[in-house]
């Protein structure tokens, strides 16, 4: 009898192996090959991908900043391959698992602050769950979320499951959005400044609020600007600016659907301004003339975009009305302009390449950068006769075309042209001509070290009054006043040696240093230029600040330059301090 129970036992026990047996295979052949009836089976090597690891939102930064230095390789998309879950985590302010930024006052910045919606950063991206899987799409949503005023960076990563679907991880970096607003930058010996306060991620909904006062050579004011660059999450875009100056008004609006993405098929909007402003003309750094200009454009316009494997065609149609009137001052000592009145039915075109990398130490410092290797032409092409505008007839036009280019891995070069002006058939000729042309090297001589030269070169003809081509402080030039010289053509070279330091200041700024060698002229070809007509050249060295934790599009310049061509109306040094966006 207890033999009998053994056996029975045994036997027993074998069957129990042989059902785990079969259960375990089974399992394993159906991580391995999911959906096997649609025939999309999946490589084995990502069998250690079955069950997604991707980390749930929450507002810790541990062992996640990592994850924004890193490159991540996007799985190849497959057949079949669908997105699945879609998880976000966005990254404090201060990193405080980083001992030199686990202070108080940073710890309280970071409980302070309002991280930016779900919903908004869900807005930007150009997927959802159960589409199909496209890498090339993640790049571009990533773009788009760096491209963002709010985030100081942003990473997407993907992981196959064992149930033929990828997961998608989000990964951002915020930004200290709600920040006074008080600038102030001395260039050719003029001062500018700006106190108020701005938020450009308004209770974390990805809205631009500003109010200031500003005051720079020219005139003093009162400044709002408001900018919802998703309007209740959707794709409609609207930017509002008002300003009350000391010598006029203006305000802005401008509400649209534009190419928000690479594949965009239709945009279409609507633009109207007007600006009521003193202009002045400047010789040698001076005011010479004044005179009154009242300018109000509105633009209409529809979009269509087709695509050809890495070739984005799009063509717009719209209608523009333009009116610039002009008026004397008491200042007033040349001829005024003449008014003109455009108003025209217009043409634009846009050939680009999508052929988008990642770089860095290039135009900012330590912060990740998108740049377009590809080529990018426009054009637009109007025309305006007596019967819509009680002008002259003309002919507008206008194109431009950019290229950026890597000779090798540490030589990087970009060229740009643009020509724009009007054919007056009254006058048969041309008239406010301007053709410009540059070209920019980057030479990195190792991570921390580079060359950087650019030659840019202008040519204008029958420039109206109201335009007036100058060189001289932050126009080119640095040792020099601004618009310290004007003429109908320019050219201007740079040479820089630039330093990317690995260096945080107060955990706040990334900081860099050039040192630097301008020369350049802007003259008439049938006039007199002057006293110090002839080229000007000017050395110095300068210091640069990207923030880090806020407002991370913008680098400020701190330059001392000292005039080689010196004269009378000439300071022996200029100190510059402005606000630009690239290093």
């Amino acid at each position: 009898m207890l033999y009998t129970k053994s056996i029975y036992f045994k036997r027993k026990s074998v069957f129990e192996i042989k059902l785990l047996t079969i259960l375990s295979t089974s399992y394993l052949i159906t991580c391995a090959i999911p959906g096997f009836s649609q025939d999309t089976s999946l490589p084995l090597e990502l069998l250690n991908s079955c069950k997604s690891n991707t980390p749930k939102d929450d507002r810790s930064n541990t062992n996640q900043h990592s994850l924004l230095d890193n490159p991540h390789i996007l799985p190849k998309a497959l057949p079949g391959l669908k997105i699945g879950e879609i998880t976000l985590k966005r990254l404090d302010i201060f990193d405080t698992s980083d001992s030199n930024e686990d202070i108080a006052l940073f710890r309280l910045a970071n409980k302070l602050h309002l991280s930016t919606k779900e919903e908004v950063i869900r807005a930007q991206l150009l997927f959802t769950s159960g589409e199909s899987y496209s890498p090339e799409i993640l790049l571009e949503s990533e773009r788009l979320l760096r491209n963002t005023s709010y985030l100081y960076d942003a990473r997407i990563t993907a992981k196959i499951n064992c149930h033929n679907t990828i997961d998608i991880s989000i990964i951002t970096k915020e930004l200290w959005t709600l920040l006074p607003e008080i600038n102030f930058s001395r260039s050719g010996g003029k001062n500018k400044s700006k106190i108020g306060f701005r938020d450009s991620n308004l209770f974390g909904l990805g809205k631009r609020i500003s109010i200031s006062k500003t005051s720079n050579v020219d005139r003093d004011g009162y400044l709002f600007i408001y900018d919802d660059p998703n309007i209740l999450n959707s794709r409609y875009r609207s930017h509002i600016e008002y300003s009350d100056n000391s010598d006029g008004e203006h305000y802005y609006y401008d509400i649209n659907y534009p190419f928000f993405a690479l594949n965009t098929p239709y945009s279409y909007g609507a633009i109207t301004s007007s600006n009521k402003r003193t202009e002045q003309i400047y010789n040698r750094g001076k005011v010479i003339s004044e005179f009154s200009q009242n300018t109000k454009i509105s633009k209409f316009h529809f979009g269509l975009s087709s695509r050809e494997k890495t070739w984005i065609r799009r063509v717009s149609f719209g209608y523009q009305i333009e009116k610039h009137k002009f008026s004397k001052l008491i200042n007033s000592t040349m001829p005024i302009p003449e008014g003109r009145n455009l108003n025209y039915p217009f043409l634009s075109m846009r050939w680009f390449e999508d052929n988008y990398i990642k770089i860095n130490n290039f135009d900012s410092i330590s912060r990740t950068e998108d740049l377009n290797l590809g080529w990018d032409f426009s054009a637009k092409l109007g025309y305006t006769n007596n019967n819509l505008s009680n002008d002259d007839n003309r002919l507008i036009y206008q194109a431009s075309v950019d290229k950026a280019h890597f000779q090798s891995k540490d030589l990087l070069w970009r060229f740009n042209a643009g020509f724009y002006g009007y054919w007056n058939f009254k006058h048969d000729d041309i008239e406010n001509a301007l053709l410009s042309t540059s070209t920019q090297l980057h030479y990195n001589t190792n991570v921390s070290h580079s060359w950087y030269a650019k030659l840019k070169v202008q040519y204008s003809k029958n420039l109206t009054l109201d335009n007036q081509l100058t060189l001289g402080g932050d126009t080119g030039l640095r040792g020099y006043p601004i618009h310290y010289q004007s003429g109908e053509q320019s050219f201007l070279f740079n040479l820089e040696k630039r330093y990317y330091w690995e260096y945080n200041f107060l955990q706040l700024f990334s900081v860099g240093a050039a040192a630097f060698f301008d020369i350049g002229r802007a003259w008439n070809s049938n006039k007199d230029n002057g006293i110090n007509g002839d080229i000007l050249k000017d050395i110095g060295i300068g210091l640069r600040l990207a923030p880090s934790k806020a407002n991370s599009k913008t680098v400020i310049h701190i330059d001392l330059s000292i005039p080689l061509d010196k004269s009378q109306d000439v300071e022996s040094a200029q100190w510059l301090i402005t606000v630009k966006n690239t290093f």
